[in-house]
């Protein structure tokens, strides 16, 4: 798929490999659940692809309360979003869906110091996101190339 501005990568994605997709599953509820929903995706059903027990699930996976049935939803309430960066952010079952994993790997990877936005930050695939970096803790600070 094309992206708005730049070359989407290759994620490189396993669907096999349990650890990583495990791995994966941790990075997203510790980074972007925060923000961001996975409205379509039930724990439960989070258990049974990743090769968890739901006890698992709902003790290291599950930081709201929601019980093992229910829709994994992010916790920041969409006025306070809306206020913070101009709109509430999207589900990511959808953005997976419709622009695929490779896609958003790009996407995290190509964020940069951009101190002429309003939240220090740009990203070379999708320009002006209205995001800031969630994982810059673990790349470090980027520049643009």
């Amino acid at each position: 798929m094309a992206a708005e501005g730049g070359k989407v990568q290759q994620a490189g994605n396993d669907l096999s490999d349990r650890a990583s997709l495990q791995r994966g599953a941790q990075l997203f509820m510790n980074y972007c659940s925060g923000c961001h929903s996975l409205k379509y995706l039930r724990y439960s059903r989070m258990a049974s692809d990743l090769g968890l027990s739901e006890e698992e699930v709902m003790t290291n996976l599950n930081f709201t309360g929601a019980k093992i049935g229910e829709h994994i939803e992010g916790t920041m309430p969409h006025d306070a979003a809306t206020k913070w960066f101009g709109k509430a952010p999207p589900d990511l079952t959808l953005i997976a869906r419709v622009r695929g994993t490779d896609w958003v790997y790009t996407y995290l990877k190509s964020f940069y110091l951009d101190q002429t936005r309003p939240l220090g930050w740009n990203n070379q695939l999708f320009p002006n996101a209205s995001m800031p970096n969630p994982l810059w803790e673990l790349q470090g600070l980027q520049q643009a190339q």
